[in-house]
């Protein structure tokens, strides 16, 4: 199981966690409702903040608000390994549940925030299962549950609800200097290729693909050309007429 760096300066973490080999691990209503008991559990004891989650066939998304990160990987480790047990004795079977590794997303930025909460409710709506995020069953879509009501929670109850959000909460900043920049650009960049499951030389391939993405990364995370040349490898002023 993989264990998060101690110090990073975000609370934010999007976590997604992948059957072994990709397979259907949440295949049954009964799976899916098991896994969810198990976090909410295991979130009582280790007291952790779960912002949003969703349980899909043969992965999960969690999105925390914890700054120790020590907590996320105990709480991990807890869920996977009593689900794991679950699921063996149900299925008759040994061995691994889960990959190894488990995938993990810091957040430095308000917007992405939102950005995260947005994908990992409407992972059920681009699979086609549901139309609106608000019927699928196996999310926390409805919950909405937050054990403060600090003002980012607040943000996010709102956004979850779907009010549209005039305020701007002073007290919500997320670091974002020049130091982690680089380092903020690479991980949007790297999930947005995971979310079109594409890889970065199929998307140069892509004229129109890559169009868009270059108008998303400017115009929603005002990333600089400058930024994407370095990313992407296609000069800055080649970029810039895509848009």
């Amino acid at each position: 199981m993989r264990v998060l760096k101690e110090k990073m300066n975000t609370p934010f973490f999007h976590i997604m966690c992948q059957g072994i080999n990709k397979e259907y691990i949440f295949s049954s209503e009964q799976d899916k409702i098991k896994y969810m008991k198990i976090m909410e559990k295991t979130k009582e004891e280790i007291k952790i903040i779960i912002l949003a989650y969703c349980i899909m066939n043969n992965h999960v998304h969690i999105l925390f608000h914890e700054k120790d990160t020590k907590q996320i990987t105990k709480y991990m480790q807890k869920v996977n390994l009593l689900y794991a047990k679950y699921y063996n004795k149900k299925y008759e079977r040994v061995g691994y549940v889960f990959r190894d590794r488990f995938k993990t997303q810091p957040i430095y930025t308000e917007r992405y925030l939102c950005t995260c909460v947005r994908y990992i409710y409407n992972n059920p709506v681009k699979a086609n299962i549901c139309n609106h995020a608000k019927e699928y069953k196996y999310s926390s879509y409805s919950q909405n549950k937050f054990y403060t009501d600090t003002p980012i929670e607040r943000k996010i109850r709102k956004f979850i609800c779907g009010e549209e959000v005039q305020e701007e909460y002073n007290e919500f900043v997320l670091l974002e200097d020049e130091q982690n920049k680089k380092q903020i650009h690479e991980e949007i960049f790297e999930e947005l290729l995971q979310q079109k499951n594409i890889t970065l030389k199929d998307l140069k391939n892509n004229k129109e693909l890559l169009a868009k993405l270059v108008k998303k990364l400017k115009n929603d995370y005002k990333i600089s050309f400058r930024s994407m040349e370095r990313m992407i490898g296609i000069g800055r002023e080649t970029l810039r007429k895509m848009i």
